[in-house]
């Protein structure tokens, strides 16, 4: 199992691009409320960009626990849902799992980004394995199939 220890927030910054970078057709996000200093950083919102302009069949779906904040910052992932809207979809999570304690990104079937709990400092990057990618890759399918999809952030203005 190819398991990297990302220690603190720039190496977690750093492996989001580095998969968001590697992603061919799609970019999956489980996310406690889309924190900034990972999912709002110029270079990975450009990528993002980059990703869906590339291909009709390449797609962004993103799960939040809690949209609290998200409707009161202005979050580049946001503004790009709302110009890409076919293409980057949000939904809030399912009451199930608003508490779900792990968040975490996943792209194509190569590569996941993984925090084990809230609040903790360390978060893991797993390459190239697939049996957790597609672990994880039924979780977010299944929690995306019981959400609901969030209008009060697709209405916010561009």
């Amino acid at each position: 199992m190819n398991e990297i220890i990302l220690n603190d927030t720039k190496e977690q910054a750093e492996a989001i691009i580095r998969l968001a970078g590697e992603a061919r057709q799609k970019i999956w996000i489980m996310s406690h409320a889309l924190e900034p200093e990972l999912y709002d950083q110029p270079e990975f919102i450009s990528l993002c960009k980059d990703l869906l302009i590339r291909h009709s069949q390449c797609h962004i779906r993103i799960l939040i626990q809690n949209n609290e904040n998200l409707r009161k910052m202005d979050h580049r992932l946001l503004t790009l849902m709302n110009r890409l809207p076919s293409s980057c979809e949000l939904k809030i999570c399912h009451q199930d799992y608003r508490n779900h304690p792990e968040t975490f990104m996943l792209t194509d079937s190569n590569g996941l980004f993984l925090k084990r709990a809230p609040g903790r400092s360390k978060a893991y990057l797993y390459m190239d394995n697939r049996l957790i990618n597609d672990e994880y890759g039924r979780l977010f399918q299944n929690i995306w199939d019981q959400s609901d999809y969030d209008i009060t952030l697709r209405q916010l203005s561009i």
